[in-house]
């Protein structure tokens, strides 16, 4: 199913770059702005140790003196690493640097068994919801991203249900396109470099859904060609990585598991990576809130042609109501009618 322009608009970019990222990532990890990034961390680490030991040193009277000092003299105490307001670059920069860094990468990756595709192979045709699946910072550093990007950065996706896709609106743009999101681009490939032993070329984009945004039933197939029209891969897994604090289910913008007749409604947690195989029939409720909801999402994808496109029509909308595309047969007919027309004009 086709959602706009912003998942697969530079399938073919995409491929080329990630295809040299996974020749070298096993040495070295792709490297984002490293030079200017480097002397401003170094300047943030150093600075953070020392309030850190300001902060905890209570055995140190000599070093906690100077720090009551200014706190009574009417300075303002410098807030935690957590809630500090960062700008987007710096977000970004940090975003780079846990990258960068193959130790701290690796050590994450190892702590989350590995990777994804065990998980996957050990719960077949289910959803799986891993609750703070990235590590903290990176959760943050990334909505700062996206809370800040400006409106033209957002492509709007919208369909209403011609033509065998999904019904949907909602504004996405592709995590390529974004400078500081651009290393995420690595970490997708090692989460699931392979399943069933056969190697996966990730493609991801950031999600942004407003007031009254959705998708409509669908079951995430596609074909994308790769290196070329007759390069065909295939979507095969499919992942949502939630990046909106606070949501709840009266906010509308959850995830509603179609796959079996008993609806599954999965509301959107901070943090929370949702992933499942392709094809696998699901849709997202109306956002109600007055809010956005923000999230990455994308897919793996594998070569070949996995599956046949336009599959039975569906039986349940997003809402769970029975229907039955009655005109899909009749539409199909009149659009090869209308192709003989045109191939039949001088």
């Amino acid at each position: 199913v086709s959602m706009g322009r912003g998942p697969r608009k530079r399938a073919r970019q995409e491929a080329a770059a990630l295809l040299e990222t996974s020749t070298a990532a096993d040495a070295e990890p792709s490297r984002v702005n490293s030079d200017d990034a480097a002397a401003p961390r170094a300047k943030r680490r150093k600075k953070h140790t020392a309030e850190k030991s300001q902060a905890v040193g209570a055995n140190d009277e000599a070093a906690s003196r100077p720090k009551l000092r200014k706190k009574r003299a009417g300075k303002k105490e410098l807030p935690s690493e957590s809630e500090a307001v960062r700008s987007p670059e710096e977000a970004g920069k940090e975003i780079a640097a846990w990258v960068e860094s193959g130790n701290r990468l690796q050590r994450w990756l190892d702590s989350r068994g590995g990777g994804l595709e065990q998980m996957l192979l050990e719960a077949p045709g289910q959803i799986l919801r891993l609750r703070d699946f990235m590590p903290l910072q990176m959760a943050d550093s990334v909505l700062t991203v996206l809370e800040n990007l400006p409106e033209d950065a957002w492509d709007l996706s919208e369909q209403g249900g011609e033509e065998d896709a999904a019904s949907h609106k909602f504004r996405s743009a592709d995590v390529v396109d974004i400078d500081e999101l651009a290393p995420l681009r690595t970490v997708f490939w090692k989460m699931l470099m392979k399943l069933r032993g056969e190697p996966t070329l990730p493609i991801f984009s950031c999600g942004r859904y407003g007031p009254s945004d959705f998708i409509g039933r669908h079951d995430d197939r596609a074909h994308v060609p790769f290196f070329g029209d007759e390069n065909i891969y295939s979507r095969t897994v499919a992942a949502i990585w939630y990046l909106t604090k606070d949501w709840q289910e009266q906010d509308g913008g959850a995830l509603l598991d179609l796959q079996t007749e008993k609806e599954n409604k999965l509301v959107p947690i901070y943090n929370s990576l949702v992933v499942f195989e392709v094809p696998h029939w699901h849709a997202v409720s109306a956002v109600t809130a007055q809010k956005n909801r923000y999230s990455i999402f994308g897919w793996w994808h594998q070569k070949g042609r996995r599956y046949e496109l336009n599959p039975v029509p569906r039986l349940r909308d997003a809402n769970g109501e029975q229907e039955i595309r009655k005109k899909t047969k009749k539409k199909q007919a009149a659009l090869k009618s209308k192709s003989r027309k045109s191939d039949s004009k001088p």
